[in-house]
């Protein structure tokens, strides 16, 4: 049986879902919800979806919906999902989780008691790169890892400086650019390295005007609990960018340093780089990887579904990385170091 899924959110990051979603031969996309009238129609005509309406309160009690994905503004995700929740779907939200941690331990409270479980999209642990590279940590291939350089770039640079756009508001979408996409780096950290003890950071409105949006850049000093220290620069006015060649509008740079080597992982070719002592540069092709792990989030969280297994990432990981985003927040307000065990 097909699994049937109404999706919140008729805009792009719900186009993308379904695009993603419709060729799976065991789905089906039968609801969408959205206010935006001419955004629901041109989503129904897209993807012929039988139900179309205003708010998400029809779609989430719907019989004719099993999953729920919610590719609306931030403020939207905690209702949304505890709705859905409620109502005993599963569910798939974007990153990230809620706009408070409040909000997003009260979503997995509700899953644990709710007959629906709940997903969080957080892509960089699929990607089999980075799988890798956790292997080699775990092999100590370039021995004790000190130090982590990361930088993200997004061109968002008109939607942020649109005062009628959502993009960037600290009302609807809960904060800049580090609210958007910090989830995900921050669970890369996670994932690679462990959990996180402190971070200091700088949060600023460099490039853009509206004054009732939040931060279009942001540094992140990050701490981990065993000793190894992080620099994370982000920002969504990157309207040019030296790197990559071809700078399509986002690119991603990590660097690690170790005792005994040093890794690169870029989003552009060649996306792995390795330096160690015995075995000098070497440049891994990404067809030259294996992996036993899931390399699709969206088929991985599907078969969660149907087969009642835990996903490679979960709604516990995507409240851990919000806190540390809200840390961050904390920390640019308050203009000093925070611990996590500090109230955000």
């Amino acid at each position: 049986m097909a699994l049937r899924v109404g999706i919140v959110g008729a805009g792009a990051a719900g186009t993308l879902r379904a695009r993603e979603l419709e060729a799976y031969p065991d789905v089906r996309i039968t609801a969408v919800a959205d206010p935006n009238r001419p955004a629901r129609d041109a989503f129904v005509r897209t993807f012929g979806i039988p139900l179309a309406v205003s708010d998400h309160e029809r779609l989430v009690v719907h019989e004719e919906v099993d999953i729920v994905v919610i590719a609306a503004p931030t403020v939207t995700h905690g209702v949304v999902a505890l709705d859905a929740l409620a109502a005993g779907k599963h569910v798939i939200c974007e990153q990230p989780i809620a706009i408070t941690a409040a909000q997003g331990a009260a979503m997995i409270d509700k899953a644990e008691n709710s007959t629906g479980r709940l997903f969080v999209a957080l892509p960089q642990r699929y990607d089999p790169v980075n799988q890798e590279v956790l292997r080699m940590l775990e092999n100590e291939q370039i021995g004790y890892p000190f130090l982590l350089l990361g930088s993200y770039l997004k061109n968002q640079f008109d939607r942020l400086n649109d005062w009628h756009d959502w993009k960037g508001t600290w009302e609807v979408a809960g904060g800049g650019i580090l609210m958007e996409y910090g989830s995900e780096i921050i669970d890369l950290f996670h994932y690679l390295i462990g959990d996180i003890g402190a971070v200091s950071t700088v949060c600023a409105r460099f490039a853009t005007d509206p004054l009732h949006k939040a931060e279009d850049s942001c540094l992140v000093g990050i701490e981990f609990i065993d000793d190894i220290s992080a620099d994370l620069a982000i920002t969504g006015a990157a309207k040019f960018s030296a790197w990559p060649e071809e700078y399509p509008g986002t690119a991603m740079r990590l660097e690690m340093y170790g005792l005994e080597g040093s890794i690169r992982i870029l989003s552009s070719t060649p996306r792995l780089t390795v330096v160690t002592k015995s075995g000098g540069r070497k440049k891994i092709p990404e067809s030259e990887i294996k992996t036993d792990l899931p390399t699709d989030m969206m088929r991985d969280f599907l078969d969660c579904i149907l087969e009642d297994k835990d996903p490679l990432v979960n709604a516990k990981d995507a409240l851990s990385a919000l806190r540390v985003v809200l840390a961050s927040y904390k920390s640019s307000q308050m203009k000093r170091r925070v611990e996590m065990l500090e109230e955000v």
